[in-house]
């Protein structure tokens, strides 16, 4: 149960912090518009919103899998949501509260699966509940960098007097 309690704990450590690392997703995100979060100031680049996207759908699929549902991959469309087409503050905070419930459920349900055996592999993928947590934890971490890194190009832009809106692609 100790590692149970270990595993939830960076599960939401992964949304609130402190992460050792870095800042957590809700760090990573404070203080960023709906604005901010639709902009790709490069063309490669996922936007905030997408990245926010993202990580839910795979912290549910994960929560889903410890119960044997969801198994099959992703299609690409459900991998990577689309962004709503009305864009506006509420429809931004609800994503992100939708986030941080996947990764809260994911945190309660990996403590209830203890009792059913922790450390079940997860057919087909050969890999247990624990590596599929801990996986779900460097995911998270993984895109809140990409999202500091978002934001930092986005004000390196506001600076210069460049915004999306005015480039051309």
């Amino acid at each position: 149960m100790d590692y149970a309690r270990h595993l939830s704990g960076r599960l939401r450590r992964t949304i609130t912090g402190p992460m050792w690392h870095g800042p957590s997703l809700r760090e990573a995100l404070q203080g960023m518009s709906a604005a901010e979060a639709v902009e790709r100031p490069m063309r490669t680049m996922k936007t905030g919103w997408e990245i926010v996207l993202h990580v839910t759908a795979r912290a549910e699929r994960a929560r889903l899998r410890m119960d044997g549902i969801g198994l099959e991959e992703p299609t690409p469309a459900e991998d990577w949501p689309r962004v709503p087409t009305v864009c506006n503050t509420a429809e931004w905070e609800n994503a992100q509260l939708r986030m941080a419930d996947a990764y809260r459920s994911m945190a309660v349900r990996v403590c209830e699966v203890v009792s059913q055996g922790f450390l079940k592999v997860i057919a087909p993928y050969g890999y247990n509940v624990a590596t599929m947590a801990d996986g779900v934890v460097e995911h998270g971490a993984y895109h809140a960098g990409q999202i500091v890194l978002l934001r930092k190009e986005i004000q390196a832009r506001r600076s210069r007097g460049t915004h999306i809106t005015d480039m051309v692609w």
